[in-house]
């Protein structure tokens, strides 16, 4: 439980600061979810979704900090960390009717930096853990966590960077290798 946030900071810059960290993390969430569906995934596809839930039980914690610090939500920043995941979809890495290799390649590229800055917002939080009556164990657990899934999917991705620039027909992924496709 939090106790009162010191008199001496600014709640609207909180409110801002948790509200931006709220909004990627719907984002994010999300593209993994997608990303775990994904069969160019592959083996790693368990990983993916296992990371997803890690990221919708920290979105979770993010809103809880949130009401427990009597902030509101921004709901104008969520519907357009949504709107960006979904236009984030049209990118087509030079295929058109199928999905390119480095699609994946380039997915996990941008959620490892989504990762790093999760990391840094479960820091900054924890410096002022004290001034806002935040729990800095849990933050340190947060943080803890945030490295693990980050070094994940630097693995998840080196899994995948050997195919990223493999020609049409040089790889098929292994869900359709099956299937004589």
């Amino acid at each position: 439980m939090t106790q009162q946030p010191d008199a001496q900071l600014d709640l609207t810059l909180v409110r801002t600061y948790i509200n931006d960290h709220i909004a990627g993390a719907r984002a994010v969430s999300a593209r993994v979810e997608r990303m775990s569906r994904n069969p160019d995934a592959g083996e790693d596809a368990a990983a993916l979704a296992q990371l997803a839930r890690e990221l919708r039980q920290e979105l979770e914690v993010h809103e809880a900090t949130a009401r427990d610090l009597g902030l509101p939500l921004s709901r104008w920043k969520h519907v357009g960390a949504a709107a960006a995941e979904q236009l984030g979809r049209l990118k087509l890495n030079g295929r058109v009717l199928r999905r390119s290799p480095l699609s994946l390649v380039l997915e996990l590229e941008i959620l490892r930096s989504g990762l790093e800055g999760k990391r840094l917002g479960w820091t900054t939080l924890r410096e002022h853990a004290d001034a806002l009556g935040l729990d800095p164990d849990r933050l340190d657990a947060l943080i803890a966590r945030s490295r693990a899934q980050a070094d994940l999917v630097e693995e998840i991705s080196r899994h995948h960077r050997a195919d990223a620039f493999a020609a049409p027909g040089a790889h098929e992924p292994a869900a359709a290798a099956g299937t004589g496709a």
